[in-house]
């Protein structure tokens, strides 16, 4: 049995969950259209690996702030399932599947915030999600981050942490990522693909330890 790792945004899904679930925020009224240009900056950011996670963290979690912990829920587990689901790559569906048929450990690794991976992972049938731990009090979010990001090097750090806590090892291991912030837990693994990778990734010399795959159909 081997251990599968998927970033998420932009590898999994076609698109940026951020952006999807923000979006509806706003169509939702429960966030104001202005944050939609403060966004725009992050991701550019984030797509060129020069990030601030932290600051995005505490951007993104805002409208979710003091939410009742119910309507938390029916309000991520809907934009999961009417937003998000449908465009997930079907090349991803079949990664995953591939692994599940296998009785591999599939994980999600993402530095988007717990509360929304763990809504994707739950409709994908993946068991385990490594992800930004975000606080939360009785179920409410406080706004605060409680331990690591999955961001960058430190993905590396949060799954060696995972492959302690589960009795795992990387031998056979398999990695998927987009951008060149999955370049660390991509180097990790034994099979390493680059899942539509974008500019910036295609013309690293990381990408030559890669295999280069379309999932978009």
């Amino acid at each position: 049995m081997s251990v599968a790792f998927f970033d998420m945004d932009g590898t999994i899904v076609g698109g940026d969950t951020n952006d999807i679930s923000i979006g509806e925020f706003v169509k939702r009224g429960i966030a104001d259209k202005s944050i939609i240009s403060a966004l725009n900056s992050f991701e550019q950011q984030f797509y060129e690996g020069t990030l601030n996670v932290s600051d995005f963290l505490k951007f993104a979690v805002k409208p979710l702030v003091g939410m009742n912990k119910d309507k938390l829920y029916k309000i991520l587990h809907d934009i999961v399932k009417t937003t998000i689901i449908p465009v997930v790559y079907p090349g991803a569906k079949r990664a995953i599947k591939f692994h599940n048929d296998r009785h591999d450990t599939v994980v999600i690794v993402t530095s988007t915030m717990d509360y929304l991976a763990e809504h994707i992972a739950e409709q994908l049938d993946i068991k385990y999600v490594i992800a930004s731990p975000m606080e939360k009090k009785d179920g409410v979010l406080t706004g605060e981050i409680c331990g690591i990001p999955a961001f960058q090097k430190d993905k590396v750090t949060r799954i060696n942490m995972f492959l302690k806590e589960h009795n795992l090892s990387l031998e056979d291991s398999y990695g998927y990522g987009d951008t060149v912030n999955d370049v660390p837990m991509l180097m990790m693994c034994d099979h390493r693909f680059a899942v539509n990778p974008n500019k910036i990734l295609l013309e690293s010399d990381d990408i030559k330890a890669m295999t280069v795959v379309d999932w978009k159909k």
